[in-house]
């Protein structure tokens, strides 16, 4: 191994690039402008990928539902329109996962498959499992609930409000 290393230095290594940089070649100007653009190509790379710097530090969001003097109001109807909207992005996906399963339906259909008993048992086990999750979420409801007279004056104003409209 020593004899290895005796044979290998950085200064012979230098003389030797000279030694081959020097030697009259044809070739030679296109090794060095292939080599440039291999070497120049790597770092461009290097460049273009994330990572400079350290990262920023995390940004502090307040919530606004956590805010004083808010009325239980003010709280409720936020809810609401929280609950509203999440109800109508549960519709919009569930709309969107409806018209998937159609297309499967109609390429079922078109090659012969019984597809139609497939959707109804896909339809009755997604009616079963959102019953089973409707029932959970009323039973943590009900264990949890803590007695509110505002909060129930105030779903009561709620129901009959939209009893009147037809809600």
């Amino acid at each position: 191994m020593k004899g290895f290393f005796r044979n290998v230095s950085p200064r012979r290594a230098a003389v030797d690039l000279w030694e081959v940089l020097g030697a009259p070649s044809e070739y030679r100007l296109v090794g060095l402008l292939m080599a440039a653009a291999v070497t120049g190509g790597v770092f461009y790379v290097m460049s273009q990928q994330g990572g400079r710097g350290l990262p920023r530090p995390p940004e502090i969001i307040y919530f606004p539902s956590f805010l004083e003097g808010r009325t239980d109001a003010e709280i409720l109807a936020e809810n609401r329109e929280a609950s509203a909207k999440a109800r109508a992005a549960e519709a919009e996906e569930e709309a969107s996962a409806e018209r998937v399963r159609q297309m499967y339906r109609a390429v079922g259909n078109a090659t012969g498959v019984d597809a139609d008993k497939a959707y109804k048992e896909g339809n009755a086990e997604r009616a079963a499992i959102k019953a089973k999750i409707d029932a959970e979420r009323k039973a943590i409801l009900d264990r949890n609930l803590v007695k509110n007279p505002v909060f129930e004056a105030e779903q009561k104003k709620f129901r009959e409000k939209s009893e009147n409209t037809g809600e």
